[in-house]
């Protein structure tokens, strides 16, 4: 503890006030002699080193100090980014680099998957464009109804035909008794015991409806064939019955046709207007189709999105038509066409059906994020329609009840005289 005081006590040494620079130097070094004869006799021979370091210490100690005072008075950025948030901000941009980037990849992959599906028509589409696409739907239909005329001579009943036959038929009985689209909707999805996609029940649900009230409009008797054409409920008997939909079918497509006849020589709007209509009624024939002929509902859905490219409910069912073709890649880009053209008020269930089925998609191929979000949304919406909660034990007995006692026929003749 002494050492310092003797160093300063050794230091106390004033210059004199000499001009003559030769004399302060031979001052300086007679000075010099005698603090380092003092520091030898004071510390030993490692003196000077033991000054050297204290001395060290002290300049330390004083270049730290005044860094403190001049931090203390220099402006400091507000939110200045450390290494570590510089190390996770070069991450995060990494991780959305590289989502991007599969994203973009996956839009590539559909847009090219898309380059095989039939030829796109506008809304200024041409005359012989469009003709041949209804030359093409009507042939398609035709070789459906020579197929069912084989079936119906046989008096062949599949069990697939079966199984459409109870579904329609339940509708049909549960119409008549004026239960509500989405009740229905909810028990023949707890009640199926094949598996059927909440989707295609609703959609063959509202199906059976609007054929119902497409009947009651007389939109089937105002066709210009419609004498020799079959009567809407008789094709409906005939489906209930038998799980045969060729009347069903001929008389949409017979619609469907006349739709696009008026549309050939109109233009502007109401040219749109009815190629509209037209693909909607595609899409009602696709959706009776769909029973048990796949390719017929390709056919229709195709057709569709042809003659109006905007419908969102053509596109949507074009996907689910592919998914159970097993054509994943032609399916994804029909879904991602709903998510381009759907109004989010106007087409919550073709929305739902579309994230509910890009969310695997995207899970496969890596987007993790919007995989989970598509998959949230999807179930919202099906849990808002109460399709994911199962009939009371109330409703389900009631359900039973309307099954077994109520008649087919009698219900038909219910609906068709009423529903309008």
């Amino acid at each position: 503890m002494l050492a310092p005081i003797k160093f300063f006590h050794i230091l106390e040494w004033k210059i004199p006030n000499q001009t003559d620079w030769q004399d302060m130097v031979a001052l300086i070094s007679v000075k010099s002699d005698k603090i380092y004869a003092r520091i030898i006799e004071e510390f030993g021979p490692n003196g000077l080193l033991i000054v050297g370091l204290f001395a060290l210490f002290l300049g330390l100690i004083v270049v730290i100090y005044a860094k403190a005072v001049i931090d203390t008075f220099r402006p400091v950025k507000e939110d200045s980014p450390t290494e570590l948030d510089e190390y996770i901000s070069e991450i995060n941009q990494e991780e959305a680099a590289a989502q991007l980037e599969a994203e973009k990849e996956l839009s590539l992959h559909l847009i090219t998957a898309s380059e095989d599906s039939d030829d796109f028509l506008g809304v200024g589409a041409d005359y012989e464009r469009l003709k041949k696409a209804m030359q093409n739907y009507v042939k398609a239909q035709q070789e459906e109804f020579k197929n069912w005329q084989t079936v119906a001579k046989k008096e062949i009943i599949s069990e697939k035909n079966l199984h459409t036959r109870e579904i329609v038929s339940t509708i049909i009985k549960m119409l008549a008794r004026q239960v509500s689209e989405a009740k229905i909707a909810q028990a023949l999805v707890h009640r199926q015991t094949t598996p059927i996609s909440m989707e295609n029940i609703l959609q063959t649900v509202r199906s059976v409806r609007d054929f119902i009230g497409l009947a009651n409009a007389q939109m089937f008797a105002e066709l210009p064939d419609s004498k020799t054409l079959p009567r809407p409920i008789e094709a409906l008997r005939l489906l209930c019955e038998k799980g045969d939909n060729s009347l069903c079918l001929e008389l949409l497509q017979k619609l469907t046709s006349q739709y696009i006849k008026d549309a050939m020589p109109e233009k502007g709007i109401s040219r749109q207007l009815l190629l509209a209509q037209a693909a909607n009624y595609a899409c009602l024939t696709g959706n009776f189709a769909t029973f048990d002929d796949i390719g017929l509902a390709l056919t229709s859905y195709n057709f569709a999105t042809e003659v109006s490219p905007e419908s969102v409910n053509a596109w949507s069912r074009l996907g689910d038509a592919y998914v159970k073709q097993g054509n994943e890649t032609k399916a994804m880009f029909a879904y991602q066409s709903v998510l381009e053209l759907a109004d989010p008020y106007m087409y919550e269930q073709q929305l739902a059906n579309a994230k509910n089925h890009l969310s695997p998609y995207y899970e496969r191929q890596g987007i993790a994020e919007k995989a989970a979000q598509f998959a949230h949304e999807a179930a919202r919406y099906y849990d808002n329609c109460g399709l994911n909660e199962p009939l009371t034990i109330l409703e389900d007995a009631a359900v039973d009840h309307i099954i077994s006692r109520q008649e087919i026929n009698e219900s038909l003749e219910i609906l068709f005289s009423t529903l309008q």
